[in-house]
């Protein structure tokens, strides 16, 4: 994997490493959130369980997401995706994983020419409204799924990438000279599809921009005022995404880098794409506030998203 930078949440855990089963009911590829939720609902039901991810899990999307939850998709609401937040605590509170959930909710933010309570370019932002939602600790959520995953019986192999899956009853999926054949298989690799047998949509991969901030004083968060309390993003363009950490610093996102091949591990945090897109980034949040304007910037990272034909 190329370097996307580290976030201020570590996954330190380690799993333990254990011979890779030859057949299982389910195989899973894809150690982030969608890979490890399947795995663990799958196991408690009974089901033998692989699943294989090819670097350390929450390595993509999962361990460098902002941590905002919401309800719904990107792509507006969806069949069966319409009590994510409930799912999501139940399934907190049922595994016990601490994972500093807050469900205080969100705040849509929308750019206006006249007034708002930061500044943003020539305009300013408003609050249009209030949603359901709040913010986690996205490497302490990853931990947890992959603990209790493994507590209810699936096996997870880290450093063990999906090279292929060949069709047949079972399928057969591969991982170099190593195999396990499986009766059903769950492709959650989000921006990393492309190895695999085609979607029904074809997806395009980038990476998107984040960085945090040291923690503030009292002083500059009083400054910032109320709606650094919630977290936030832009309804309208160009998009802006933030929230407080419980470290006392902010985290703000907007930004993507694309490559030419939809090859992700191509692109560099230290590429000329990357490095202008973050220092746009990190030039908007110091003209929010002048409580942020010479505030330090103790990370700052990229992390995989996905994209349809039609830009979801």
């Amino acid at each position: 994997m190329a370097s996307w930078g580290d976030p201020p949440w570590r996954i330190e855990d380690r799993l333990p490493r254990v011979p890779l089963l030859e057949r299982a009911d389910v195989a899973v590829a894809g150690g982030g959130f969608t890979g490890l939720s399947a795995a663990l609902a799958l196991a408690r039901g009974g089901a033998r369980v692989v699943l294989l991810e090819a670097a350390r899990i929450g390595a993509g999307a999962s361990g460098r997401t902002g941590g905002l939850v919401l309800e719904g998709t990107a792509a507006g609401p969806l069949p069966d995706a319409d009590r994510c937040v409930a799912g999501l605590a139940e399934l907190v509170a049922s595994t016990g994983i601490d994972c500093d959930l807050r469900l205080d909710g969100c705040l849509e933010l929308r750019h206006d020419p006249v007034r708002g309570f930061w500044r943003d370019g020539s305009a300013y932002l408003d609050v249009e409204q209030s949603v359901e939602g709040g913010t986690l600790d996205p490497g302490a959520l990853v931990a947890g799924l992959a603990r209790a995953a493994v507590d209810a019986g699936a096996q997870v192999h880290e450093e063990t990438p999906v090279t292929a899956v060949e069709a047949g009853s079972p399928l057969v999926v591969r991982s170099g000279d190593r195999a396990v054949r499986a009766g059903a298989v769950v492709v959650a690799l989000n921006a990393y599809v492309s190895p695999l047998p085609p979607s029904r949509r074809s997806v395009h991969p980038a990476l998107t921009m984040a960085v945090a901030t040291e923690p503030l004083d009292d002083a500059a968060a009083h400054a910032l005022g109320a709606a650094a309390e919630l977290p936030f993003y832009t309804v309208d363009l160009p998009y802006l995404w933030g929230r407080r950490l419980a470290s006392g610093g902010m985290v703000f996102g907007s930004g993507l880098a694309f490559d030419a091949t939809d090859d992700l591990t191509r692109i560099s945090l230290t590429g000329e794409d990357p490095v202008n897109a973050l220092e746009r980034l990190i030039a908007r949040v110091r003209d929010l506030h002048p409580a942020l304007a010479r505030t330090r910037i103790a990370h700052r990272w990229a992390g995989p998203i996905a994209f349809t034909d039609d830009r979801r």
